[in-house]
């Protein structure tokens, strides 16, 4: 369907106004140039890593990717699946080999997921397996081996790409905490061994960890629209390095608002890394609020979306142009080393 964009004629190559400031996607490629662009691709992120001053190609490696990524079939396509399957299997098998002397490394793992280690503790954010298509998940041992890895697990709200059953379950088999919205998954056999924090902009939480460990952490009221609830949580390590996620936070930024206390978040708190959703409304402004020394954005191309919801890379540095903080994009399974 053709579109009207800013008031000029119809552009029959958009499929809709929010693709308007990025190349249009196809309908299908060949394989050979899919398998071509992820070799590439995967050559370049190896050799050029997550960094604030960002090598040109680092860029041109995740614009591809996202060339590959919203041809419309892609979550069915063997090769796109493979491509995600290996990321996420490297990822845990760094995980795993990985210790932090200080400061902290976050791997930013499928959409808003996010597993954060420090020297004393490792916690994850909105971990699922992938999408519902066939063929788009990790393999449930994989899974297995990264819960294995953190000590507590967040979850923002409801919705299948941020919040999993099965993950979820893998934490409490290991007798780690998982922290959710209030409702979340409510009179199901799981929902007694949750963890649902009073959602207050000014109550600090302390949760419990084995061996006499612990995170602080702020459970802000947010949400996604009208509904569902959404919390943001901040979290802080016991080293005083401090991370904000914010699942799918969105909302007006006028008086009343969320906004409200996302302004005064870094007014009461020093945040180190912020992980916003990249399409969150007014993002900048969002940044001003929390005030981190660095952001790593989230939700690029959510592969259970169609095309035109598929966020891309592309449109993630077009929001964030002319910012005054410092941001880096990453695909899946890359990592990046903090220090304050």
């Amino acid at each position: 369907m053709a579109m009207t964009v800013w008031g000029q004629a119809e552009k029959p190559y958009l499929s809709s106004d929010r693709r308007a400031m990025t190349a249009p996607e196809l309908k299908d490629a060949p394989d050979e140039w899919i398998s071509r662009s992820f070799q590439w691709v995967e050559e370049m992120l190896t050799e050029h890593k997550p960094a604030v001053v960002e090598h040109p190609v680092r860029r041109a490696a995740l614009i591809r990717l996202d060339d590959v990524l919203h041809i419309e079939s892609a979550p069915k396509k063997t090769l796109v699946q493979e491509f995600y399957r290996a990321r996420m299997e490297k990822a845990v098998a760094e995980i795993e080999q990985t210790r932090v002397s200080s400061g902290m490394r976050i791997w930013k793992l499928y959409n808003h997921g996010w597993l954060v280690r420090t020297r004393t503790v490792s916690f994850a954010f909105d971990i699922v397996p992938g999408t519902s298509e066939p063929g788009f998940t990790v393999d449930k041992g994989v899974l297995r081996r990264l819960a294995a890895q953190a000590d507590a697990l967040f979850i923002s709200h409801m919705h299948s790409d941020h919040a999993n059953q099965m993950v979820a379950g893998l934490f409490l088999e290991m007798n780690k905490p998982v922290v959710a919205p209030e409702g979340l998954w409510q009179g199901s056999e799981m929902a007694a061994k949750l963890t649902y924090p009073e959602r207050s902009a000014w109550k600090v939480h302390v949760l419990a960890l084995s061996g006499g460990r612990s995170l602080k952490y702020v459970a802000y009221p947010g949400h996604q629209g009208k509904a569902p609830i959404n919390n943001v949580h901040l979290v802080r390590a016991p080293e005083g390095l401090t991370v904000v996620q914010t699942g799918d936070q969105y909302g007006d930024a006028g008086p009343g608002t969320d906004f409200d206390w996302i302004m005064r978040i870094g007014r009461k708190h020093k945040v180190d890394v912020l992980l916003p959703n990249c399409w969150t409304k007014e993002i900048q402004k969002m940044a001003q609020g929390v005030n981190p020394a660095l952001i790593l954005t989230g939700h690029e191309n959510e592969m259970g979306h169609t095309v035109d919801h598929r966020e891309d890379y592309t449109q993630t540095y077009n929001r964030l142009f002319g910012s005054r903080y410092p941001f880096i994009v990453m695909g899946w399974g890359e990592s990046y080393g903090f220090s304050r």
